[in-house]
């Protein structure tokens, strides 16, 4: 106990950083004092606003309070960016570490890398996968069936259905349309593009009914390894996003099930960050590419990263930004 208390400890309970401690001014003039306010692009008008820190320190509460929307400040960064504002990533974990508004960090455990078949389109509607999660509706103790069907490259949910039940004919429904409005009006088919959809081994996927489907459709479904999540990782990674954000609902009915998933997919789709889209909701993500505004960049291991050609306070001004705008099943 002679020696003191550790460095670090000191650090921690004075709440001073390393590069505090050990920083020795040159007797130089001080940096510039922190803003009090920050900029505002008006999208409607496209003027330009200055706005206290408080009222955005407002919006990011309101976008915390909302579970379908993501909590991370670099993603709040470019939703309020997405809004008009001309802020960065650092003044954004200031106001929010000011108003303890920062989430605790995650403690990272082991994790299990993808080493074969990993997924690597380059457009939208190339590899598709599917999957079903399961909701608890108290109010008949029974479980709820969720097929979801996303599309990899933009992380677009093109459908969605619910039930008590999810038997193959209830999948081929949903695949009618995804069909009729999503794969027909690009003239996929006809320009036998190849589409691959990906699924586990479930029963409902395995049929004669959705084989037979898919061949007529000329959709090329593959399987899954048995135990081998990551090699359906999108789908895997959505269902546990979908799962927190159900986690605090109580369903007594199906109906109560069917009018919160309709407002989280619309949140998904439209406003929520993704940051493997460079920050982007999948609505915005997806338009943006068909403008020709997103660049691809291979990378080593047949993987890609995306650089966008606009800034991000002047993507709700593009005309048919909204084009994939979430659309009621």
């Amino acid at each position: 106990m002679a020696a003191g208390l550790k460095r670090d400890w000191c650090l921690e309970i004075t709440g001073l950083t390393r590069n505090q401690f050990y920083y020795v001014s040159k007797g130089t003039k001080s940096g510039r004092a922190r803003s009090q306010q920050t900029i505002w692009r008006d999208p409607s008008d496209r003027q330009l606003y200055h706005i206290e820190n408080v009222a955005v320190v407002q919006t990011i509460v309101e976008i915390k309070l909302n579970p379908d929307l993501s909590n991370w400040y670099r993603l709040i960064t470019i939703h309020l960016q997405l809004r008009g504002y001309y802020i960065n990533h650092k003044k954004v974990y200031r106001l929010m570490k000011e108003y303890l508004l920062l989430e605790e960090p995650r403690k990272r455990t082991g994790r299990s890398f993808v080493k074969f078949r990993r997924v690597a389109p380059t457009r939208s509607l190339q590899v598709i996968e599917m999957d079903i999660k399961y909701v608890w509706i108290y109010g008949v103790r029974k479980y709820a069936y969720i097929l979801t069907i996303i599309d990899t490259f933009t992380r677009y949910v093109l459908h969605w259905a619910v039930g008590y039940t999810m038997k193959s004919a209830q999948v081929k429904a949903s695949w009618e349309y995804v069909i009729a409005n999503y794969l027909q009006p690009v003239g996929l088919r006809k320009e036998k593009i190849d589409i691959e959809v990906r699924n586990d081994n479930g029963k409902q996927f395995n049929s004669k009914l959705i084989h037979t489907f898919f061949e007529e459709n000329h959709l090329g479904q593959v399987f899954t390894h048995p135990y081998s999540p990551e090699e359906n990782g999108h789908i895997e990674s959505f269902h546990n996003t979908l799962g927190k954000a159900l986690n605090i609902d109580k369903f007594t009915s199906l109906e109560q099930v069917e009018g919160r998933l309709k407002k989280f997919y619309a949140r998904y789709n439209n406003d929520r960050s993704h940051s493997s889209i460079k920050g982007l909701p999948p609505a915005k993500f997806w338009a943006l590419f068909d403008m020709d505004k997103i660049e691809i960049i291979p990378l080593d291991k047949r993987r890609i990263k995306f650089e966008l050609k606009v800034a991000y306070q002047e993507i709700l001004t593009l005309p048919g930004i909204h084009k994939y705008n979430y659309r009621a099943n």
